[in-house]
């Protein structure tokens, strides 16, 4: 038992007269002491669950973020462009990120991608999107490292990156909630990278991530309400972009790209994106969702317009290497 951490389990939950919020500096003395594995099961468990019934604050956000930083910093020998998190999981349709990403790789932009999958869970992680597309996986920092050097892109999972994370991540199926461990995991930028894209799902935590970005003073980050969680934008929904560049904040609404329905919620095969991207077969919401979601993260890297980076990003998506999955076209 850490008799240094109880004190921080009364400040939480004192009942609704004596308890409060934690500060951003006992937030990161807590979170360090979890990470330093000087808190027993109990009282994380205790912890995050008083956290989770009335969510966490941007204070208490910027200093978990701070302990994270701290005790988990990867030393990645190579440069970085974007930070980009996966750790949702698509439930009604494909991980059509991850060809953005790759697209934007293709381009020159160096893509660090990291997530976490939960065993038993009915949904699309884009690790599973790696495998069955035959891509790399970097099981080490030096595996990640070469990875970027040669295609521009690297994808690491949460228990290579740290394991105290991700033993922190899977209380989920232990206490059957999230903790605000999801959200921590989004906004550590583990490896340093110059501009970060974070995806979340319920409404307020755009808000949250935005304006804990600014307090720790991140130089450049977009956030947005994504598909099922992810960094992606749905095109059958208008969507708010929200933008931390050097700690000013602002928020830019983008139009849906379409008014149609076309998700194929009852084809949930990884074919259709190898097939998609050979141009063996069109898939009209794989296109969509792709060509937006690059079009967003452009705008975070050059500052143009909607209709600016959705042009650029039909650009470099005509100038994606077709062959890159060894495509077949459908029987």
């Amino acid at each position: 038992m850490s008799e240094q951490f109880i004190k921080y389990v009364k400040i939480l939950g004192k009942g609704k007269k004596g308890s409060r919020s934690l500060t951003a500096d006992e937030a990161e003395q807590a979170m360090g002491l979890i990470l330093l594995g000087k808190v027993t099961p109990e009282q994380v468990g205790a912890f995050w669950m008083l956290i989770r019934i009335r969510e966490e604050t941007v204070d208490e956000t910027v200093g978990f973020t701070k302990a994270i930083r701290t005790h988990c910093q990867i030393a990645l020998n190579a440069d970085v462009h974007i930070d980009w998190p996966a750790y949702a999981g698509k439930r009604n349709e494909l991980p059509w990120f991850l060809l953005a990403a790759l697209t934007l790789s293709q381009q020159g932009v160096r893509i660090f991608m990291h997530g976490h999958c939960f065993e038993n869970e009915e949904r699309l992680y884009v690790e599973d999107a790696l495998v069955a597309l035959g891509l790399p996986i970097a099981k080490s920092v030096k595996e990640a490292e070469k990875h970027l050097n040669e295609y521009n892109f690297a994808y690491m999972a949460l228990e290579q990156l740290s394991g105290p994370l991700a033993q922190l991540m899977n209380l989920k199926l232990l206490l059957g909630l999230r903790s605000p461990v999801n959200t921590l995991v989004r906004m550590m930028n583990l490896a340093r990278a110059k501009h970060s894209v974070h995806g979340v799902f319920h409404k307020g935590y755009d808000e949250l991530h935005i304006k804990a970005s600014a307090k720790l003073g991140d130089r450049s980050v977009l956030v947005f309400r994504g598909g099922n969680g992810e960094a992606e934008i749905n095109p059958e929904r208008d969507v708010d972009l929200g933008v931390v560049q050097n700690g000013n904040i602002h928020w830019e609404h983008w139009p849906r790209a379409t008014f149609k329905h076309c998700r194929q919620t009852k084809l949930l095969n990884f074919d259709r994106m190898r097939w998609h991207w050979s141009d063996s077969q069109f898939d009209e919401f794989g296109e969509l969702a792709t060509l937006s979601t690059m079009a967003s993260v452009l705008s975070l890297l050059t500052k143009k317009s909607q209709k600016e980076c959705l042009q650029i990003a039909k650009n470099y998506w005509g100038a994606r290497d077709k062959q890159m999955f060894q495509c077949k076209k459908i029987a």
